[in-house]
């Protein structure tokens, strides 16, 4: 199984570098970008939102047990919580993230323009 995310995830991200998804966004246009993920529940074809201050902005979507009953989308910076977080500005939230039957916290980094409207998180499958 790890095997089979593995391959999904060198797929996605070949997918995103060949269609030059990374393209720079203002907190406007990240927050639009956003809004359009959360309003439908398939994940996004393109993992990558576009570059905000630099970084790129991700779309992870995570399922475990019971799928998709219990997926949760996540959108975050691709740095680590701590102090190049705090550098770009963003602020780090815990997640409850999907782990084999349970679920357990996981720490994000998350742009503010993102964490002040709650536009970060959802389980598209619970609406």
């Amino acid at each position: 199984m790890m095997r089979i995310i593995s391959a999904c995830v060198v797929m996605a991200a070949v997918a995103m570098a060949a269609h030059g998804a990374a393209d720079p966004i203002a907190d406007a246009g990240l927050v639009a970008r956003a809004s359009a993920v959360m309003n439908v529940k398939d994940a996004p074809a393109d993992r990558m939102l576009g570059i905000h201050k630099g970084t790129s902005v991700i779309v992870d979507v995570r399922c475990s047990g019971v799928c998709p009953k219990n997926t949760v989308r996540i959108i975050h910076y691709t740095v680590e919580p701590g102090a190049d977080c705090t550098k770009l500005g963003g602020d780090t939230a815990s997640i409850m993230v999907p782990v084999s039957i349970t679920s357990h916290p996981q720490t994000f980094c998350i742009p503010h323009a993102l964490y002040s409207k709650k536009l970060y998180t959802d389980q598209p499958y619970q609406h």
